[in-house]
């Protein structure tokens, strides 16, 4: 082919877009290091690649602003202690372990399927849906779900919201308890056969999908009480899932309520954790897998 200087000028364009695309790429994965300390992945913490070559379980984490913990490190959130207890654990049998939080701020559990069938490529052995006090259903502003490029290639970019001067994916902020769940707000009723009927059908969706169709060990934690009202809807969630799913091998259920967050030490506002406070939730929970995987729970 003849390189008339038109062909040359569209070649060093071409090239020069390829290079600023490499460019740009470059610097949007810097930005997943510093910003909320989400991967390109779009799940908060470090990347997790193929597991390696000897015995090692990983759990996916799913939930709410309970389990992503805006505002917190990433290193300091009860996932990344869950990993280091059970890493800690695994220690003494050569069982290793590794954890990836699959969480977002302010997301409804009815969006727990899509999101474990998004990550199926993470290959997760165990599965605990760690939801919080968050809306029953519904995408927040800015869920990883409304990027476009996350829904086609998986990639979760940061930096063209930063360069316009606009929120970032995962940014929405934590509201804290949802006003049903406050003990001053809402229907008398807010059970399973109340006001609570959309969300627990919500879990037991999330749930099915996770034993039935990727049959995955699945644990249902409910987090520190925050309310009369929290208390009253996890007790019958807790009651509901166990009628659904009490005889399937694959399911469990675990509360941390024993974790008081009236303690200052525990969380500063009685809603949100402190480092203390996520402590001594991950301690329970990986006491309790431990506990059931050398039961010889989770064996396929």
């Amino acid at each position: 082919m003849l390189l008339t200087p038109r062909r040359m000028a569209l070649l060093f364009a071409l090239d020069l877009a390829v290079v600023g695309m490499f460019v740009l790429g470059l610097v949007d994965l810097r930005r997943h290091d510093v910003a909320l300390g989400v991967n390109q992945w779009g799940y908060r913490g470090q990347a997790r690649a193929e597991k390696g070559p000897g015995p090692e379980l990983r759990v996916a984490v799913l939930g709410g602003s309970a389990a992503f913990e805006t505002g917190m490190p990433w290193t300091q959130v009860f996932v990344a202690d869950l990993g280091t207890e059970l890493q800690k654990a695994g220690n003494l049998t050569d069982q290793g372990f590794s954890v990836a939080n699959l969480s977002e701020p302010n997301i409804g559990a009815d969006s727990y399927p899509g999101i474990l069938r998004h990550y199926r490529f993470l290959e997760p052995d165990i599965l605990c849906i760690f939801d919080g006090y968050d809306d029953a259903t519904g995408l927040p502003p800015h869920a990883r779900e409304r990027s476009a490029m996350f829904r086609l290639t998986g990639y979760l970019p940061l930096l063209p919201a930063r360069v316009l001067g606009r929120p970032a994916w995962l940014s929405d902020p934590d509201r804290g308890v949802a006003p049903t769940l406050g003990d001053q707000g809402g229907a008398a009723d807010v059970t399973c056969a109340g006001e609570s009927r959309a969300y627990c059908y919500a879990m037991i969706e999330a749930v099915r999908v996770a034993v039935d169709e990727e049959r995955l060990p699945t644990v249902v934690v409910s987090p520190p009480a925050v309310s009369e009202r929290y208390v009253q809807q996890q007790h019958s969630l807790a009651s509901t899932l166990q009628a659904t799913f009490g005889g399937n091998p694959r399911f469990r259920y675990l509360d941390v309520w024993e974790v008081d967050l009236r303690k200052r030490e525990n969380s500063p506002d009685g809603v949100h954790r402190t480092a203390v406070g996520n402590h001594e939730v991950s301690v329970r929970i990986a006491k309790a897998l431990i506990g059931w995987l050398a039961a010889g729970w989770g064996r396929r």
